[in-house]
């Protein structure tokens, strides 16, 4: 991963996989979690008290742990692909980052080749683009683009490419 100082460098030449990670990030940020490849990781989640709890994935394939303020409660656990946590004994409680779940979740990039396409279409087009249309004239035939130092700004993903990316994105959660 690049440091923040070799990002804001002039002289710094911005490779393909910097504009990829880029973009993946701005899909994962739109959809609100990474969606592909698939990981295993370490999440650290709020609860707010009940019985369910919903994670920040829309696909969990593997459940390795939980514990609720250290203590684990893996055996007490039931959970969906979907991303949804049953605690079949007791209640969550209701403070922020209580829970740690380790989980594996996410779509390998062939079980997705729509969201792989989309990441693969935004890391070119900004890699290409000078930026975002500040402004433009139609009879003398000039455009501005917004920058920051000649950089674009962010990765921004085109409305069609946030309509197809509609039914990953997480949404209101039990």
């Amino acid at each position: 991963m690049a440091k923040y100082d070799d990002i804001i460098d002039p002289t710094r030449t911005i490779d393909q996989a910097w504009w990829m990670q880029a973009a993946q990030a701005a899909v994962r940020h739109h959809c609100g979690w990474h969606i592909a490849p698939s990981v295993a990781e370490t999440l650290t989640v709020d609860a707010f008290g009940g019985r369910v709890l919903a994670l920040p994935s829309r696909h969990v394939t593997a459940l390795a742990s939980v514990t609720v303020l250290g203590t684990d409660v893996t055996a007490d656990v039931s959970w969906s692909e979907a991303g949804t946590l049953v605690l079949t004994s007791g209640l969550w409680p209701d403070l922020p980052g209580a829970v740690k779940v380790t989980l594996t979740h996410g779509w390998d990039a062939d079980e997705v080749p729509d969201v792989a396409a989309i990441i693969l279409a935004v890391a070119r087009r900004a890699r290409t683009s000078p930026g975002a249309i500040a402004s433009q004239s139609v009879n003398g035939a000039s455009v501005a683009f917004a920058t920051s130092g000649g950089a674009p700004l962010g990765v921004p993903l085109m409305q069609a490419e946030m309509d197809a990316l509609a039914p990953y994105r997480l949404g209101a959660r039990p």
